[in-house]
């Protein structure tokens, strides 16, 4: 029996396969050698970084509609992933944050199911992180260095030394886009690699810009373009009916 590319995805051991791999990478990426530029090393860097975080997020999906397992991943997760960037340890803190954002991403879409939200939440907070990241609060965050952005965001490593970071609410959502999708019958497949292409835009786009760039817009897009043929019968579902 041949398997569809969506399965392949959720496989319990993909999952297993996933975190491990992304430790490793988080690990050993400053001391992989920078590329020939500094840009070309950055955008390298970074979208490697983003297929780590996204097959992470996505390889749980199995437990999307397991609500209690949701729960105590999210818990187990955050706590784990608060106690390694209070230590400094980056690797692990990514990959115990990737737990806690993805399991707290489809907690959230299990939240809320109607069919309207899958259109009607990326646009919303598409909006809301554009005027937060170029004016708002994640741009006050950022000018001032907070510590409080270690502990909400990713230390994503650069090649050779250096780094940049990806705040945590930005694989929730991928999360809950992912599960959105999954739940309420949007191409898969499709889906996955949109969001995915959303990520890395986000880093190309960040770097050939050299300025922090808000992810939520390129997450929507990847989300709603490959399904734009679905959104109105979502849009127009009565669940009265």
């Amino acid at each position: 029996m041949v398997r569809r590319p969506a399965a392949v995805l959720t496989s319990p051991v993909a999952a297993l396969a996933a975190y491990a791999a992304a430790l490793a990478y988080f690990a050993l990426a400053d001391s992989l050698p920078a590329l020939g530029t500094t840009d070309a090393t950055a955008i390298a860097s970074g979208a490697v970084a983003m297929v780590a975080l996204a097959a992470c997020t996505l390889t749980l999906l199995p437990a999307r509609d397991e609500p209690a397992a949701l729960l105590a991943l999210a818990a187990g997760g955050l706590l784990l992933g608060g106690a390694l960037t209070a230590s400094g340890v980056d690797p692990g803190a990514n990959v115990a944050k990737a737990l806690f954002a993805a399991s707290a991403g489809m907690l959230l879409a299990s939240w809320l199911s109607l069919p309207q939200l899958v259109v009607i939440i990326p646009a919303f907070v598409a909006a809301i992180d554009l005027v937060s990241v170029l004016s708002g609060p994640t741009s006050v965050l950022l000018r001032e260095r907070s510590p409080a952005v270690d502990y909400l965001s990713f230390a994503i490593p650069g090649w050779g030394g250096g780094g940049e970071q990806l705040g945590v609410a930005d694989v929730v959502f991928l999360g809950f886009y992912a599960s959105a999708a999954w739940r309420h019958g949007l191409r898969r497949t499709a889906t996955a690699i949109g969001l995915l292409l959303g990520l890395v835009a986000a880093v190309v786009a960040g770097v050939l810009t050299d300025r922090t760039l808000p992810v939520l817009p390129a997450l929507a897009l990847g989300l709603l373009l490959p399904n734009l043929d679905r959104l109105g019968p979502l849009l127009s579902t009565d669940d009265g009916g």
